[in-house]
């Protein structure tokens, strides 16, 4: 995964990936509501970082002479960073769910211009105003956040009794796996399926 696909371009995806469904989630779950309280507390940062990187893209993509054949991609990145500057709710799922609501405007920002002779100047900028830093920092944030988890989630499955243990056997076993997984592309991608396992059946 490259490091400009490793951006909040690519985390909106695989956070829409977990809060698609119509399913409500079970938030009274304490594991489940300190785990996005923490996953919140590493979106935040970012998103503002994340911020601050397309305000020198959108800066430097209004000063270029094909500026007038983006107008497209600048409606979307300043519409981005407005979105980024009002993440913050009541609530930590309210918060993720407002990173999401962001999804379109994200990719109509790096929607390539046809009508430019450099189709990819948004992604060219984004690298040289940040990007790659910042992908470095949320693989940062991210490994340590990982490293959190992995102990949150043992010393909650110590709790659970040999009854509870059969019962979420399928969550235990996703757990084995997201601990084995080498790549760090790998690991945030099984992560994410940590949500599905909290829809309230019906």
């Amino acid at each position: 995964m490259s490091y400009v696909t490793l951006t909040f371009f690519g985390m909106l995806l695989v956070l829409q990936s977990c809060f698609a469904s119509h399913h409500e989630y079970n938030t009274d779950n304490k594991f489940y509501k300190a785990t996005t309280k923490a996953l919140v507390k590493v979106a935040i940062p970012l998103s503002e970082r994340y911020s601050e990187v397309l305000e020198k893209v959108v800066e430097d993509l209004k000063a270029h002479e094909e500026a007038p054949k983006y107008e497209h991609q600048i409606e979307h990145l300043e519409k981005l960073i407005k979105g980024f500057k009002h993440i913050k709710a009541d609530s930590d799922e309210e918060i993720l769910q407002n990173i999401i609501g962001l999804k379109n405007d994200g990719a109509g920002a790096q929607e390539p211009s046809n009508e430019s002779s450099n189709p990819h100047l948004v992604r060219d900028l984004f690298e040289k105003d940040g990007g790659k830093e910042l992908a470095e920092e949320i693989r940062k944030d991210f490994v340590e956040f990982f490293d959190g988890f992995d102990d949150a989630f043992e010393e909650y499955a110590k709790e659970l009794s040999e009854e509870e243990k059969a019962e979420h056997e399928d969550f235990l076993k996703w757990f084995k796996e997201f601990k084995e997984a080498d790549a760090f592309e790998k690991k945030l991608d099984k992560f994410f399926e940590f949500f599905k396992f909290f829809h309230h059946k019906e």
